[in-house]
């Protein structure tokens, strides 16, 4: 793939430039089209590669490698401090005087290699394994998530701009990269869950030059330095950064009290439930690039003419997924015994309230693209507050009553009182404008 990038410059090259209002729904929907074939795909990958991975590895496998994923998940949020969001709004505002913001995170990022090292480093001694994870992989999911940050911000660049194209052909080369050296580490090696988590990091090492060439060619990313751009970036980020870390909680938290109340092998039957439910994460996958691009630079300032609009798209988005929530269980249902091994098949149980808690958290983070576009990072960060507290306890009674199946029962109703919650905001918000400009003339 690094052989043919210089290549393909032509075709992956763009001028960056505010996108204009002309095209409008025809635009949006086609870009919606395109991300949902390449989400098509991608999901396609792991479903093949799951006959494989259910044979050779077992449940208690798949829980050590939730695990692992896990812990690279809130590393990677704490390691980017959500600077790509911030990235994502100054290339809105001015693209012509982007590249400095650019360079700056970038080589910020490489700093902040260093204490991250360092802190692994410390609590080493405190401890031989993390949840069962060797403290050697600690290391490697610094590097990880280093990795990784160059692509996210690559990622969200195209998808700010609607290039749903690279977009999508890049997503898809990384997971089958990613499943493909897993399955050649089980096949070959004999290797247990670590042939998932090798697959993962070693992905994310051949996309981080390729990122790097992008992103010097298109945004033209340098190897400079600006504290006070810096400061700028890091005072709208770090508000988001709670909802950030918030978000993992809300996907990993299921997992974490699965894990204490019922054990790796539920986890890993749950997880595999979780992987089929992603058949739902597709349609979302594929409307939210497009929509957070609409709501970017296209909506224009949130009016109450806007609100309608939010409010109208969102709903037809939520008959539609109602529509696909009760389809989908019977369908994934009679492919599990040719997707998965016995070992798995009580999964089929999972399917249903995995796919609504799926459903649920992807209208929730449809709603609080439209708060971060209003700057209202503060009432997102609270709002996410509250929903982690009112999600443990949930999952506390509902776990320790339900099983695994409760878990996804819980971190639904967490996702549809916490939407409810941004969309109460967001209209008090509006009208708290509205008496403003009122008040001043």
């Amino acid at each position: 793939m690094a052989a043919i990038a210089p290549n393909l410059s032509a075709f992956w090259s763009h001028t960056p430039a505010r996108p204009g209002k002309a095209k409008g729904t025809r635009v949006y929907f086609r870009s919606v089209s395109i991300y949902l074939i390449f989400n098509v795909l991608s999901a396609i990958v792991p479903i093949m590669a799951m006959p494989v991975l259910t044979r050779y590895l077992t449940p208690a496998d798949y829980g050590l490698f939730t695990i692992f994923t896990i812990v690279s998940m809130f590393a990677g949020n704490a390691f980017r401090l959500e600077l790509n969001m911030a990235l994502k709004r100054e290339y809105v505002e001015a693209p012509q005087k982007f590249s400095p913001y650019l360079s700056s995170a970038i080589v910020f990022s490489t700093i902040m290699l260093v204490p991250y090292a360092l802190l692994v480093l410390l609590l080493w001694p405190f401890f031989d394994t993390f949840y069962g994870i060797a403290w050697q992989w600690l290391f490697l999911i610094v590097l990880l998530v280093y990795f990784r940050f160059s692509a996210i911000v690559l990622h969200h660049l195209w998808q700010i701009t609607n290039r749903a194209l690279p977009f999508g052909i890049w997503g898809l080369a990384g997971n089958i990269l990613s499943y493909g050296l897993a399955i050649l580490f089980i096949l070959r090696m004999g290797a247990d869950w670590r042939a998932r988590a090798w697959g993962e990091w070693i992905a994310a090492l051949v996309a981080f030059p390729l990122a790097i060439y992008y992103l010097r060619n298109q945004y033209q990313l340098r190897w400079a330095f600006d504290p006070t751009l810096m400061k700028k970036m890091l005072r709208f980020s770090l508000p988001l950064l709670p909802s950030g870390l918030m978000s993992y909680v809300f996907m990993v938290s299921d997992r974490m009290f699965i894990a204490e109340f019922n054990g790796a092998h539920e986890l890993g039957l749950y997880s595999v439930a979780l992987q089929l439910a992603a058949a739902a994460g597709l349609v979302f996958s594929a409307v939210l690039p497009a929509w957070e691009s609409w709501v970017f630079t296209r909506l224009g300032s949130v009016d109450g003419k806007a609100i309608r609009k939010i409010v109208a798209r969102l709903f037809a988005i939520f008959l539609g997924m109602c529509i696909l929530i009760l389809i989908l269980p019977g369908m994934l249902g009679f492919l599990m015994p040719y997707l998965t091994s016995k070992d798995f098949s009580s999964a089929r149980v999972f399917l249903f309230p995995c796919l609504l808690a799926t459903a649920c958290a992807g209208m929730f983070n449809m709603i609080s693209a439209v708060l971060v576009f209003m700057r209202q990072t503060a009432v997102v960060a609270y709002v996410n507050v509250g929903m982690a507290i009112f999600n443990f306890l949930c999952l506390y009674v509902f776990v320790s009553n339900w099983g695994a199946a409760g878990a996804a029962y819980g971190l639904a109703l967490t996702f549809v009182v916490g939407g409810g919650a941004l969309l109460c905001c967001m209209v008090k918000l509006r009208a708290r404008n509205v008496l403003h400009m009122g008040s001043s003339t």
